[in-house]
């Protein structure tokens, strides 16, 4: 019985305890993040002095204050917002342009899959925070700076997964038949083929959240992406370094929020990524499956047979 109760768990099901407890995590931070606004008890930016280095649950400030008195609590809400919000449009840009320009060399090949995927080597072999850096340094810094420059980074595997699974997928028989009924090249691609391949991709994008809300706080950290007095993860984690000594918690704080969003962004990503796989899907076992299939028709067989006797 134990045996059987512990393969139940794994028919392929999506929401596992693991799914379940990322989930509600990643749940109760993006509200958090929608409604900082209405949440925080003060603005990001509001100052007092006379409140600086607050130790957390002080009177009016949970998470105590930085150095000019601004309210912990309230920048790391703000911050998340700014956080998560940039990381949505990381992955925006590299869908955007990484699906499209991959799915077309993956289609067509030739000279012009060769000269772009060179160009995406050349791009991979440059490491990702070197290359983000070299990008800002040509953009200028700023918060929509390190967004492009993140972006960038990322477009070439995204490029790259979608042109592998185009590959695979434009010597289906549903792509014959489509050609055949002369449908264009764009319908094909878009309107037939994209919709295939876009659920093995979901998982990557979902994963590729978690860590363009790292790489950005990285930037950011470094002065490189969002600048004071705005407030993301990074900032935060900045200026929480240079008080650790005085208030450990400005930096444990951001660094717990960065680590637990990530950790459960991957946790989600490797659900979604097995619950799509059919190969990581596990049939029940024959006594399972003969007990609620095989059973019920044999006997709903018999009874006919019987029926039938019954009437001669």
């Amino acid at each position: 019985m134990k045996k059987e109760k512990g393969r139940k768990s794994n028919n392929g099901t999506f929401f596992t305890v693991p799914v379940i407890v990322s989930g509600t995590i990643l749940l109760i931070i993006l509200l958090s993040a929608v409604f900082a606004h209405v949440i925080a008890p003060y603005s990001p930016e509001a100052t007092d002095y006379n409140a600086s280095l607050a130790r957390a649950f002080s009177p009016g400030h949970i998470l105590g204050t930085d150095r000019i008195g601004r309210d912990l609590f309230s920048r790391l809400l703000c911050g998340a917002q700014t956080s998560i919000f940039n990381a949505i449009l990381i992955v925006a840009f590299e869908v955007v342009v990484g699906v499209p320009i991959g799915m077309l060399c993956g289609y067509y090949g030739g000279k012009l899959d060769d000269l772009v995927m060179r160009i995406w080597d050349i791009v991979c072999s440059i490491p990702s925070l070197l290359l983000a850096f070299i990008i800002v340094a040509a953009f200028g810094t700023g918060t929509y700076s390190g967004v492009l420059a993140i972006g960038i980074v990322y477009t070439p595997l995204t490029a790259k997964l979608s042109r592998s699974l185009m590959m695979t997928e434009k010597t289906a028989v549903y792509v014959e038949a489509a050609r055949s009924l002369g449908y264009s090249d764009a319908r094909i691609i878009f309107i037939h083929i994209l919709p295939n391949i876009i659920t093995t991709m979901i998982a990557q994008f979902t994963l590729d959240i978690g860590s363009a809300i790292t790489a950005m706080a990285t930037l950011s950290y470094l002065g490189l992406g969002v600048q004071a007095p705005g407030a993301d993860w990074g900032t935060l984690l900045k200026d929480g370094m240079d008080m650790l000594y005085l208030n450990p918690v400005l930096l444990i704080a951001p660094a717990l929020a960065v680590m637990i969003t990530a950790i459960s962004v991957n946790i989600l990503s490797d659900g979604i990524q097995a619950y799509i796989d059919p190969e990581q899907r596990k049939l029940p076992s024959f006594k399972k499956y003969r007990k609620k299939f095989l059973v019920p028709q044999k006997a709903g067989l018999a009874k006919n047979v019987s029926g039938v006797e019954g009437k001669a």
